[in-house]
């Protein structure tokens, strides 16, 4: 009996664009506004000690591993208070680190692959970072796209991938998921019975429980998977 997909879901960072580059590069932004306008907060706190306090954070509050963004204001909040200023800077400087965090550079693949998807498939995305795919310049191209923290919970748990599900209004035997992440995107997708395509850009070895249904080195080669799994 042959598949017949609705949709293809995606992970978003080190799948359509690499991530440390652009975390590295908002951490500067973010940095460098709060020497323009808290330059006692920037002074007390570098880029590394705002790191290791969201550490600390996360290990007092665990629950916050799944809303990275509420971790990352805790500790803009907890830094604020400790130099003397005002809580109202945390939304402010979250927006320049989200603003920042939106300019991502696409893997060369991204954009060819999932013009040629589009149209054929509702295209997906689910996130445990946050990143917004409207805000990155793929909005015309995806049906929805939802971070762990507006769902409440991370992938490889199934809540992420149900939402999805329940939003496009399809079992999750009808949606391919293509991400980097041997367990949360390969072995929390095939958890709910999804087909799972293992993208390894780099080309490391499987360090998962179960395998995916495929592996692909580059997004150009979705396209005749798809095909293939179709007949």
């Amino acid at each position: 009996m042959p598949y017949t997909f609705q949709a293809i879901c995606f992970d978003l960072d080190d799948t359509l664009w690499p991530v440390q580059p652009v975390i590295q590069y908002s951490e500067r932004m973010l940095h460098h506004w709060l020497s323009l306008h808290y330059p006692k907060m920037a002074q007390q706190f570098s880029i590394e000690q705002f790191y290791r306090m969201r550490q600390n954070l996360l290990q007092q509050q665990p629950e916050l591993k799944h809303n990275l963004a509420a971790l990352r204001k805790l500790s803009l909040m907890v830094a604020a208070k400790q130099v003397g200023y005002s809580e109202n800077l945390v939304e402010p400087a979250f927006e320049v680190f989200q603003t920042a965090r939106h300019q991502v550079s696409f893997y060369q693949d991204v954009l060819p692959a999932l013009e040629k998807l589009h149209g054929n498939y509702a295209l997906c995305a689910v996130t445990n970072g946050t990143a917004e795919i409207t805000k990155v310049g793929l909005g015309h191209l995806f049906e929805i796209g939802l971070t762990a923290g507006q769902v409440g919970a991370a992938k490889p748990e199934p809540a992420l991938f149900l939402a999805i599900c329940n939003y496009l209004e399809v079992c999750p035997t009808q949606i391919v998921h293509v991400g980097d992440d041997p367990i949360c995107d390969v072995e929390g997708a095939a958890a709910l019975g999804m087909k799972t395509v293992w993208l390894n850009r780099q080309r490391k070895p499987w360090t998962g429980q179960h395998p995916p249904d495929r592996t692909i080195y580059s997004l150009s080669e979705l396209e005749n998977i798809l095909q293939i799994w179709e007949q």
